[in-house]
């Protein structure tokens, strides 16, 4: 996609329909969330070097699949969310740290060969809601988006009317939770800003129009709805029987029954 000069293109990823998004505004580029097998980032590197120079790599959330790339871009500022910013300088034996060693025992399992060790960058620059990156001509905008995760931030790029929402509005999954409240309410917050955007890009799965987004954010909602109304009423049964609003069953029924752990209904 182009618009006026600012481009934003998807690479997917051969695991789990992983997003990697590269906007390139007047010669910059901005790399969200590269990932993620060694052969993919090195594509992800020849585009960047192609279309200009790498300025600046962000992090949707902390998961492991989302970070493990941005070694690929070493010149570039690393940019996420304020929780993220912490989690990283802390260093402590929490979800960053958490993460890194799921990525590396992934990495073991499946024979991935990395160029370097996985590692979180020595400096990153947090983004709170409505802090902006500029990239080359384009203004890129945060959007916090806890509920898949504490640390969650979406990018609204507005000359191109894109919205990066990380783990959230996937048309393969249904919402794996952290946080039911913050999620409610960020699925909310979504539907409010999709009234001016056009196209919007999921962590996993196709790139989305703005009339799909929105089905998608309705039939979360109402998933998650549901499931706040199991936990009030302390039906373990309900929350069983409960329509899940995609993905196969066999796959999103473990998911759900990790959300009614997440939730207390287990």
């Amino acid at each position: 996609m182009s618009t006026d000069g600012t481009s934003v293109r998807v690479f997917t990823s051969g695991i789990w329909q992983l997003s990697s998004v590269v906007l390139e505004s007047a010669g910059e580029c901005l790399i969200v969330d590269p990932a993620f097998f060694p052969r993919e980032l090195d594509d992800l590197r020849a585009h960047v070097d192609e279309r200009g120079r790498a300025v600046a790599v962000a992090f949707t959330h902390v998961h492991w699949d989302h970070v493990v790339g941005w070694q690929t871009f070493p010149e570039a500022e690393v940019v996420g969310s304020e929780a993220l910013a912490r989690a990283i300088a802390e260093d402590g034996d929490g979800e960053a740290r958490r993460n890194l060693e799921k990525a590396g025992a992934f990495d073991r399992e499946w024979y991935v060969e990395r160029a370097s060790p996985l590692c979180w960058p020595k400096a990153m620059r947090a983004l709170g809601d409505g802090d902006e990156v500029k990239v080359g001509t384009t203004t890129v905008q945060a959007l916090a988006l806890p509920g898949h995760s504490a640390d969650g931030v979406g990018l609204v790029i507005e000359e191109a009317r894109v919205l990066i929402v990380g783990d959230h509005l996937s048309p393969c999954e249904i919402p794996f939770v952290d946080d039911l409240a913050a999620y409610r309410a960020t699925l909310a917050k979504l539907m409010h800003t999709l009234a001016w955007i056009d196209d919007v890009i999921p962590g996993h799965g196709r790139r989305l129009t703005r009339d799909e987004a929105l089905t998608i954010a309705k039939e979360d909602l109402a998933y998650l709805d549901a499931l706040a109304q199991a936990v009030e009423k302390k039906s373990f049964a309900g929350a069983n029987d409960m329509t899940l609003p995609r993905g196969d069953p066999a796959i999103m029924g473990p998911r759900h029954r990790e959300n009614c752990v997440a939730v207390g209904l287990a």
